[in-house]
């Protein structure tokens, strides 16, 4: 569950000149050259929780205090001699911003500062006992510059920590620190129709402490006083819908809770469990009312909920006040109202329009308010309308349809720095505010609207708040046509805030968000996208993370991702058949590239300075490779085969791909080409210095233009051309700078290197060959089981014991083909080491109970990697991470810990496209590591050598898989009696995505703790998501029926969910409770703590988790178990730092903890070990 929050921007330029003294009310100048801080204008509506349509009211005021860091560390919060104390901000809405009671300043440029923050502004006596008191008549309205009684009684908090003068905007985050009741009386049956609206209905809200005291440095809240003989009247929101807000408290067993009555009878409603009210949070009670055949009526509690706390309606009328408030009862009237008036049309300047407008209206509002600023349509209806012309030169004025803004309705009117759309709306036409650069803050677009058209927001520079799409939306912009990629619909606007793209959305067109440099975080398309346009989020700077394109979309257009952000990896379907010109140019997009396999066309630049790595694999059908498509992606390797088919090679497709090691170019290929560049990237294969072999298929010589390979040896390496072709490549252009030129022959060792460590050991090859082949020479430390044959052929190779000397030997088996001079080799090593190959290491042996087993492997670490301590480093810090989190790491000594020493033939894990030897049989798909099913047993076999496990226990045995990779992309696999495999890559992704927050959340969460992913994929709810990307409720609860994922809720009803006996323990109550979403999905399934290590990885385990962890510790030992004594030995752990850190935004990973994950892996029922 998500608490609501106004988001408030603090902008802070950069100061420049020497240092100040510190400033108070009674001092505020500042000296020349230094900046103020100044509140900035962005609120963001979806969280508007207490005002007007932007979340605030005009005059409204917040009081802040601003304290100076000490020598690296937060100064101490106090009443008086902070930087600025209890300073006021009002909030100007016509200018839409906030104005302080006096100009602050930075100390200097290095030294930072906490900001708190609290609404509705006070003059507090004390900072950690603010006297608050939310008010009794809720219902009271506003008065003036009062505000109305539920208004009075919310109060909000934020914290921004550690701010300084680089900080260009800082967001004070505000948090309901009260709690929200939302009461719905609802029609049931017996009732005639419109005769249960008509009856008189009232609320009132029993058993609470009104009164509290508010730490102002911490935001915690504590009731204080007794529970007034009166209750609290709330606030009416419609028919049958009441909202009140109380101190967060707990309300006892049998305790009467509220009263409802319908037309003179009453209703008492009970708790049979009690209740805690808890801050930011909404309890909602929906009471169905039944009329009875005598005329009585019948009251059931239908459903009780705790939910995030929704959008209030319950406002002051702020806004209107400084608006001009205009209703037309026929469109097309503007002018001739606001005359009569008595106005001046040219001067308004803040206007709210109400009624019926029309196209004539807008052009009014564009062409003769010379000054409008703040325009406000919210209860508006725009109607059907023909356009024309206000009767002077250049006014001419486009029609509309119903509820649709007409057409350039807006356009270029810079004056304007405020707008608030219709309620009612469907479409806003072209370039209907294009150009408006004066707008400022956050674009709410209402639900409702189905279509945005090309250039509606274009270049709206100064939209720097939030953008909010409509969850009806499904056509942004336009594809083809007479639209340019510059005319997206909000091409070049401001908004900094997280895109989210509403799932309804089929066609997002040219240009939609090129150059929207301030949007962030990751990028989600919806399943439902059709067509995706030229440049539609070209240079966006700032997202980060994977794409994936829908299976909708076939056509990647130019430049559509050219020089973002996205930093993560790339998934195209097989749908897709062509990629355009610089679609993903200087996109740092990394990981393996899988093309589709329909894919005919890969355009010029089209993956150009990319950060592609593994093998690259061309599809088939390809017929065109433009030029420079993948230039600078040097860390593509392996052999590049080029498809049968593809007729050129575009100048500069590969060039400084500089670790390709060979080429296989079709009997197709016509033409390989050349440009002169500044960038050494003119040559198809330039600077591709890792190049040691090339196989020409074609008979008849593709033409080379010159420089195609320069930067290649050519005299390292035979080309290899077909059979009595040699004379026609050496005289040919370009290939006869080639000095070795040979037949092609068959002769092929598999794998092509071998190593060891001291262990005599023995390694299986296969050898494939034309014809006769033997052996030419070999180093006499190994020996292999035959030296000579004919065609495909089986060997073995022994490696001697070598001596511990501390030294490695290398050396090389040559392999000829009889009769020809044709050879292949197999490279050879073998590195001293302090222990055996496949010996079980004693990393922690358990001194209590029976000995709860874990066995560390690791998979892809090559004996050159062993000698280096590569692998054994990798399992002790594996074993460090584990333990370093309670509970494991108070119940450590009830584990035996082992390891082992597997060598992998070569380092690494293989993808979809790369194949590495390893030891398992590890490799990688989108970014989750994965084998065969008879891998896994091997691994289990593998696990058994280790001294107390074996067959009968292994089901309580965990194995932690370490593949030798550092992608994030952990996964577990479960089987249904219990046994677990963790695979838990070595991340070098930021805190806390890194190795460590992998261990703790693969390995000590899924594969031992049984526990579920309480991170959200999805805003579905999880009875209802159709996707095919993971698991639902029925998986959850064939999960929970064996006993595992208890730390998930398919109800938030508390008395039913696990951890129902830590809500209102003493110990625990403070931050154990019911929050929505997890499991993928924000809705239908409950969690017990905002943050934990099954969410976001931070190094913290929930309440509920380490209890589930501990019994299962505790039964595996052969040990008692009970509630008490678990709660007796509970360490509650850094939850007040981690959630700090986590809000901090404090060395955190741009990336979220589900970008590459993956949830639990069922595999059924597992086979008996051999």
């Amino acid at each position: 569950m998500m608490k609501s929050k106004y988001i408030l921007a603090l902008t802070i330029p950069a100061i420049f000149g020497c240092a100040v003294n510190e400033i108070t009310p009674e001092a505020p100048g500042a000296e020349e050259g230094l900046i103020p801080i100044t509140l900035g204008n962005h609120i963001e509506q979806e969280y508007a929780t207490r005002a007007d349509q932007n979340g605030f009211a005009d005059e409204d005021k917040i009081g802040t205090f601003i304290v100076d860091y000490a020598d690296g560390k937060p100064g101490e919060l106090k009443l008086t001699g902070n930087r600025a104390d209890n300073l006021y901000y009002k909030y100007n809405e016509a200018g839409n911003r906030w104005v302080p009671s006096y100009d602050v300043y930075f100390k200097d440029k290095n030294t930072p500062v906490d900001i708190y923050g609290y609404y509705p502004a006070g003059n507090p006596e004390s900072i950690e006992e603010y006297a608050f008191e939310v008010q009794k008549d809720q219902r009271c309205e506003a008065k003036g510059n009062n505000l109305s009684g539920y208004e009075q009684s919310d109060l909000l908090w934020a914290k921004a920590e550690k701010k300084t003068s680089d900080d260009k905007i800082i967001w004070l985050n505000f948090h309901h620190k009260m709690a929200g009741i939302h009461v719905t009386l609802f029609e049931g049956m017996g009732f005639e129709e419109g005769e249960f609206a008509k009856l008189k209905k009232d609320v009132l809200i029993l058993n609470t402490v009104r009164k509290a005291t508010v730490n102002l440095a911490t935001g915690g809240v504590m009731t204080s006083g007794e529970v007034p003989e009166t209750g609290i009247i709330p606030a009416r929101e419609g028919d049958g819908e009441f909202r009140a807000i109380v101190v967060p408290q707990t309300i006892g067993p049998g305790s009467k809770v509220l009263y409802a009555t319908v037309n003179g009878r009453t209703y008492t409603l009970y708790t049979d469990d009690g209740i805690v009210y808890s801050a930011g949070k909404q309890h909602n009670f929906h009471l169905m009312i039944n009329k009875l055949p005598a005329g009585d009526y019948e009251f059931t509690l239908a459903n009780e909920s705790i939910t995030v706390w929704e959008n209030d309606k319950t406002s002051h009328n702020g806004i209107a006040r400084e608006y001009v408030v205009i209703n037309l009862d026929t469109p097309g009237t503007l002018d001739a109202v606001i005359a009569s008036k008595g106005l001046t049309i040219s001067k308004v300047r803040n206007l709210k329009l109400t009624g019926k407008i029309g196209a004539r209206d807008f052009a009014v509002m564009k062409y003769l308010m010379t000054y409008l600023s703040c325009l406000n349509l919210k209860e508006a209806e725009i109607c059907e309308t023909n356009g024309g012309n206000l009767g002077f030169n250049g006014s001419d004025y486009s029609g509309c349809k119903a509820n649709c803004i007409p057409d350039g309705a807006m356009s270029n009117k810079r004056s304007m720095t405020s707008l608030i759309l219709p309620d009612k709306l469907e479409k806003i036409g072209n370039n209907a505010f294009a150009d408006c650069n004066g707008l400022t803050g956050s674009l709410i677009i209402p639900e409702g609207v189905t279509e945005i058209d090309y250039a509606a927001f274009r270049s709206c520079t100064n939209l720097n708040g939030v953008l909010k799409l409509p969850s009806t939306l499904k056509t942004l912009g336009r594809v083809g046509g007479y639209t340019s990629y510059w005319d997206g619909a909000f091409n070049d606007c401001g908004f900094i805030c997280e895109l989210q793209l509403p799932e309804s959305l089929e066609t997002i067109g040219w240009g939609s968000f090129m150059d929207c440099k301030g949007l962030y975080g990751e990028l989600h398309l919806p399943d439902n996208l059709k067509n995706l346009g030229l440049g539609a989020f070209s240079g966006c700077k700032n997202m980060r993370g994977s794409i994936t394109i829908p299976q909708g979309v076939t056509t990647i257009e130019d430049e559509t991702f050219q020089n973002s952000g996205f930093n993560g990896t790339l998934k195209l379907h097989d749908g897709i058949t062509s990629i355009g010109p610089r679609a993903f140019k200087e996109t740092p997009l990394k990981g393996e590239l899988y093309l589709p396999k329909l894919l005919e066309v890969i355009s010029a630049e089209a993956f150009y300075k990319c950060d592609f790595s593994g093998t690259l694999v061309l599809p088939k059908n390809i017929r065109q490779i433009g030029d420079k498509a993948f230039s600078f992606n040097w860390r593509l390797m392996g052999t590049l085969e080029i498809p049968e088919g593809v007729l050129s090679i575009g100048a500069g497709a590969f060039a400084q791909c500089k670790m390709l090691e060979g080429v296989i170019f079709p009997e197709s290929l016509e033409a390989i080409k050349f440009e002169p560049t500044w960038n050494e990237d003119g040559g198809a294969f330039q600077n591709c210095f890792g190049i040691g072999r090339i196989v020409c298929k074609g008979r008849i010589p593709a033409y080379i233009q010159d420089g195609s390979f320069n930067g290649v040896a050519k005299d390292n390496f035979t080309l290899e051309v077909p059979e009595g072709t040699e004379h026609l490549y050496q005289v040919s252009n370009g290939w006869r700078e080639f000095k070795r030129i040979a037949a092609y022959r068959n002769l092929v060792i598999r794998p092509m290197v071998a190593s060891a460590i001291n262990t005599s050991v023995t390694r299986n090859l296969v050898l494939t060959a034309d014809g006769n082949w033997s052996v030419k020479s070999q180093p006499d430390w190994v020996t292999l089981d035959k030296t000579s044959g004919k065609g495909k052929t089986e060997l073995k190779l022994t490696f001697s014991q070598k001596p511990k000397d501390g030294t490695m030997r290398s050396g090389e088996i040559v392999f000829q083909l009889d009769g020809k001079d044709y050879e292949t080799k197999l490279a050879l090593s073998q590195y001293d080491y302090d222990y055996a190959e496949d010996e079980v290491i004693t990393l922690h042996k358990a001194t209590k109970g029976k000995g709860v087993n874990i066995v560390i492997l690791g998979d892809g670490f090559s004996a050159k990697d062993i000698s280096e301590n590569k692998l054994m480093n990798a399992m002790n810090k594996t074993y460090e991470h584990f333990f370093s989190i309670q509970p494991y790491k108070a119940y450590k000594d009830y584990f035996n810990v082992y390891t082992a020493v597997p060598v992998s033939p070569e380092s690494g894990v293989g993808t979809v496209n790369t194949i590495v030897n390893n030891r398992f049989n590890t490799a990688t798909n989108d970014g989750v590591t994965r084998n065969g099913n008879d891998d896994y047993y091997e691994v289990m076999q593998y696990a058994c050598k280790a001294p107390t496990v074996n067959n009968d226990n292994i089901n309580k045995t965990l194995i932690i898989m370490i593949p030798n990779t550092e992608d994030y992309g952990g996964v577990t696999y479960m089987w249904d009696d219990g046994s677990a495999i963790a695979y838990c890559p070595m991340s070098d992704y930021g805190y806390p995505l890194d190795f460590r927050g992998v261990i703790q959340h693969e390995a000590g969460g899924h594969g031992f703790g049984k526990l579920g992913d309480e991170y959200i994929y999805h805003n579905a709810f999880i009875q209802a998501c159709n996707c095919t990307c993971c698991t639902h409720a029925y998986e959850l609860m064939s999960a929970q029926s064996k006993g595992w994922f208890q730390n998930l809720s398919l109800t938030g009803k508390m008395s039913d969910v696990p951890w129902r006996n830590f809500i209102f323990h003493e110990k625990y109550s403070g931050f154990v409770d019911i929050f929505e979403g997890g499991y993928m999905h924000s809705r239908g399934v409950f969690r017990s703590e905002q943050n934990s290590c099954m969410n976001n990885e931070i190094p913290y385990y929930s309440t509920i988790s380490r209890y589930e962890i501990v019994k299962r510790i505790m039964e595996y030992a052969g040990e008692p178990f009970s509630f008490d004594k678990f709660v007796e030995n509970d360490i509650v752990e850094a939850i007040a730092e981690t959630a700090a850190t986590k809000d901090g935004n404090t060395g955190m990973d741009s990336r979220s903890a589900s970008m590459n994950s993956h949830e639990p892996v069922f595999m059924g029922e597992r086979k008996t070990l051999r």
